[in-house]
């Protein structure tokens, strides 16, 4: 069992319940701001600055023989920067943070952050239907691990006696638009479902007291709720992920767990379980013994350490799953980084719409249609003059049934064909420009989104801008700052159709609204290092 010496950079004060100070915490060092004086003296903290620094600080103060065997570092706190970590002398390990909404310091963020840094290896637990970005901005051994990397191992009794019907253990607020959606729905259904925030260990102790743990990612990630459940032994209703998510490479749906679609979906399986509780109860057992085999949190510890110090990698953990991640390093960042910056947006209407009909119209760029395939619950369609090879890139990187390839021959096949989203290149010249703004006009629906996927030259965008303003559209500026990132000039333009008797209301109405000022402030602040410090405090006295 390989047992290495890791020192971990903080860009947030460690407390002291994170230190070990017997002999099994003597190969363990955290460097952070503001340590506590007790782990200094120990030697098992050495105190750093919160912002950028050079990482010889640190070497300076290590113990005199203790040689670091590998050095971790967390892509949360974008403003923490220890420069130099090649200096180590070992492996440099980056764990990646929440890609999949804005409240972190954003995707693209993140992938700067990374280039800067210059890591030997990067990770992530969730999120990994991001890991094809990373890769292709040309950083080492992109690699994925599951969710009980993170989580404190802990095994509740078993429970022969159901208190709840269906329980969830969580937050219901207004950043979990969707997860807020659907136990709405649930209540207003009649079912009996327990929702409450309590201690990690409470809600353990909770699942196998459950006929039913629901569970409902923020924005198509596998969360760390999957596994949670499944360690505790409940029978786990989760939302169905992507391929690209890597749900159903670890667990089969219908053996170790159950999975919904949409609401109805949803009600017809917790109708089926609350009657067939056997079943349930032999997919429960099954989901546990599975996660329990297979994906232990010591297990995947040495599967860790074995590729980080012997490069030796696992599947599916090396995203065989997704060819997207096989594709070469890009060479125009440029390009990569407008991509992102795209699929963030869409990325962040996914988060707050319950389903999302899109149409990249004429597009040229195969590899941001394959980017947006990852979303769930949004349903793409690509129609386009070059059809047969974007539909053949598709093939090629996996994606190609998960969107729907149309060729419309006539402009009443166009006007028939409304969809929320429409997407489109920028023209390279105002040859036919009325017609091209007319037709994606007449595929967007009523507060439907029409995004121009590049920024045209400033004379033709000028005109591309009267014409859609002519036609009832409106620009519109989406998305915050985050709290590290500041904002840049859009590498897209953005434009919002208004209501119209004119046009056909067979889309539901899109979603706009990023979140409210006040959410946004609370996210913020939660990501704040002495929040999260005083948060685990505080949990950590109510266990």
């Amino acid at each position: 069992m390989l047992r290495p010496k890791e020192l971990f950079l903080y860009g947030r004060p460690a407390k002291l319940s994170e230190f070990k100070f017997d002999e099994s915490g003597k190969d363990s060092i955290i460097a952070c701001p503001n340590p506590p004086k007790e782990a200094v003296a120990a030697g098992r903290a050495i105190a750093v600055p919160a912002g950028e620094f050079s990482v010889d600080r640190v070497i300076k103060q290590l113990p005199p023989g203790y040689q670091p065997d590998i050095v971790h570092i967390s892509a949360r706190n974008l403003n923490f920067k220890p420069m130099g970590l090649h200096r180590f002398g070992c492996p440099t390990v980056m764990k990646l943070g929440d890609t999949f909404h804005w409240g972190d310091g954003t995707l693209s963020g993140m992938v700067q952050y990374c280039r800067q840094l210059q890591c030997d290896y990067h990770w992530v637990y969730q999120g990994v239907q991001h890991l094809h970005f990373f890769a292709e901005a040309g950083l080492k051994n992109v690699f994925w691990l599951p969710g009980t990397m993170v989580i404190d191992p802990y095994m509740p009794l078993p429970s022969d006696t159901k208190l709840y019907d269906v329980v969830f253990r969580g937050s219901r607020s207004e950043f979990h638009v969707q997860r807020s959606r659907l136990i709405g729905v649930l209540e207003q259904s009649g079912v009996a479902i327990d929702v409450a925030s309590k201690p990690y260990r409470a809600s353990l102790d909770d699942y196998p007291k459950a006929k039913i743990v629901l569970n409902c990612s923020l924005n198509g990630d596998l969360n760390r709720r999957v596994f949670e459940v499944l360690m505790a032994g409940g029978f786990l209703l989760s939302d169905r992920l992507s391929p690209q998510a890597g749900l159903s490479q670890l667990f089969q749906e219908g053996t170790h767990l159950e999975c919904y679609g949409d609401e109805q979906e949803l009600l017809d399986k917790i109708s089926y379980y609350l009657s067939h509780p056997e079943e349930a109860a032999q997919i429960a057992a099954a989901g546990q013994q599975r996660l329990l085999e297979c994906f232990s949190q010591a297990d995947i510890k040495q599967k860790f350490y074995r590729y980080v110090l012997n490069h030796e990698p696992s599947p599916p953990f090396t995203l065989h799953h997704d060819p997207r991640a096989a594709v070469a390093p890009c060479r125009d960042l440029d390009f990569l980084y407008s991509r992102i910056k795209l699929y963030e947006i869409v990325q962040e209407l996914h988060r707050i719409n319950p389903k999302i009909s899109l149409i990249y119209w004429q597009g040229k760029c195969k590899e941001l249609l394959a980017d947006l395939a990852d979303l769930p619950r949004l349903e793409i369609t690509y129609a386009g003059d070059a059809l047969s090879e974007v539909k053949d890139y598709c093939a090629r990187v996996g994606v190609a049934n998960q969107i729907c390839f149309q060729h419309y021959s006539s402009r009443d096949q166009i006007e028939q064909a409304i969809y929320q989203v429409v997407i489109i290149d920028p023209p390279n010249d105002d040859v036919g420009l009325s017609r091209w703004v007319e037709e994606a006009v007449a595929l967007t629906a009523e507060s439907g989104l029409l995004l121009i996927a590049h920024q045209p030259m400033p004379g033709l965008r000028r005109k591309i801008d009267g014409l859609l303003r002519a036609q009832g559209l409106k620009p519109v500026r989406l998305g915050f700052s985050s709290q590290t990132w500041e904002p840049q000039e859009p590498t897209y333009l953005a434009y919002q159709r208004g209501e119209s008797p004119h046009v056909a209301a067979s889309a539901p109405r899109l979603s706009l609204q990023p979140m409210s000022l006040r959410v946004h402030l609370i996210q913020s602040v939660k990501s704040l290092p002495w929040f999260r410090a005083g948060r685990r405090l505080y949990l950590a006295t109510r266990r």
